[in-house]
């Protein structure tokens, strides 16, 4: 063998150790990638929503930690790549754009406000990203792509089941409704709850809605109350919950409240309810069904929540999507829309057809 022939044969292995090149079963050149695996995790981090958001990221940064202190997922550590979308839309459509043109990512995760996921959605699919979208709760969201899904229950859900408990259960029959109307999940909420109610036999005797950026509601509650009716339905979110509560008590409403969940599950929220007489809300029973909850306790010395839970619910949803089918988007589609009873968790979750969460049981809470 010359010696021109053994340096060409060197360069040649060389290539093959430091690119990493091997054959497949095909005999194809195939690039192995052996780097991390990069995914993007965009919330309502600050503004109205942190609350959200940041309980979110809590859940999902302990499940980063765990999956990449086992070694990450076949080997490959996990890199998020955060941002904030404030709960705005024109800020979430500023992150989603840096997040798929610049950063290039192919995952996305961690929404928590419908304004962002319902303007960020077309942009996700256009560049066949996988877009699991947390928390953000209006019906249509996962009906904006196929590769959008969604891990918490849908408002029609929830505006549903407190509307049949005020009802069916608590026997109401007058109800006013005060909401945010700059998301669409306070629309939502508050078409659903009008339609179920009054099936129901109940009345809806006023509507005000507002800018979630609002914190004097007292002009709109004391148009409500002087209809007198048996209970307000609460639509905001939870930086102003409590606020518009305490408002509505200081005006002199003794009557029911039934207060979105979301908001009022919340860190902190119900702390700072001052009254909290004939307080309600409906949310997804639940079901602490995997050593997440006494992992989280014994590693933080505190109890998750939800919505902590849901960020960690999140980060392993799309662990369970890599490890089957790598970084390919349509089988990870595939993979989740054929789930049965995957056990999350906050119990066992399974997608309809738009990659919405189904059969989800409710409870309604009397806070105390």
């Amino acid at each position: 063998m010359s010696k021109l022939t053994k340096w060409v044969l060197g360069i040649i292995v060389l290539v093959f150790v430091v690119g990493g090149i091997w054959f497949s079963s095909k005999g194809a050149l195939v690039l192995s990638d052996n780097g991390p695996i990069k995914i993007g995790f965009i919330s309502a981090l600050s503004g109205d929503g942190a609350l959200w958001g940041q309980n979110v990221r809590t859940g999902f940064d302990f499940a980063l930690k765990e999956i990449n202190d086992k070694g990450g997922v076949n080997g490959r550590k996990i890199e998020v790549y955060y941002d904030d979308d404030k709960c705005d839309a024109t800020a979430g459509v500023t992150a989603f754009n840096k997040a798929v043109d610049i950063d290039k990512l192919k995952i996305i995760t961690g929404s928590v406000c419908s304004s962002v996921a319902m303007s960020v959605a077309k942009k996700t699919q256009d560049n066949d990203v996988l877009y699991i979208a947390s928390g953000a709760t209006n019906p249509d969201v996962p009906k904006q792509g196929d590769l959008v899904f969604r891990l918490w229950v849908s408002d029609a859900y929830e505006a549903k089941a407190i509307a049949n408990y005020a009802t069916k259960t608590l026997g109401l029959k007058s109800f006013a409704i005060a909401h945010m109307n700059d998301n669409p999940a306070g629309l939502a909420l508050r078409d659903e709850f009008k339609t179920v109610a009054v099936a129901n036999g109940g009345e809806i005797k006023g509507i005000e809605s507002f800018s979630s950026k609002e914190r004097d509601y007292k002009t709109s509650l004391i148009k409500l109350m002087a209809s007198k009716p048996d209970a307000l339905y609460l639509v905001t979110l939870p930086e102003s919950m409590p606020i518009i509560i305490n408002q509505a008590r200081v005006l002199g409403y003794k009557g029911v409240i039934l207060a979105y969940s979301p908001a009022i599950v919340a860190d902190g929220v119900i702390s700072k309810i001052k009254n909290k007489d004939n307080l309600y809300y409906s949310t997804p029973i639940e079901k602490k069904e995997t050593n997440f909850w006494s992992d989280y306790r014994s590693s933080t010395g505190k109890e998750a929540d939800m919505l902590t839970a849901l960020g960690y619910d999140s980060m392993k949803v799309i662990e369970a999507g890599l490890l089957k089918c790598g970084e390919d988007n349509q089988c990870i589609k595939n993979y989740l829309l054929n789930l049965k009873d995957y056990q999350s968790s906050r119990g066992k979750l399974n997608f309809d057809q738009y990659g919405d969460l189904t059969n989800i049981e409710f409870n309604t809470i009397k806070v105390k």
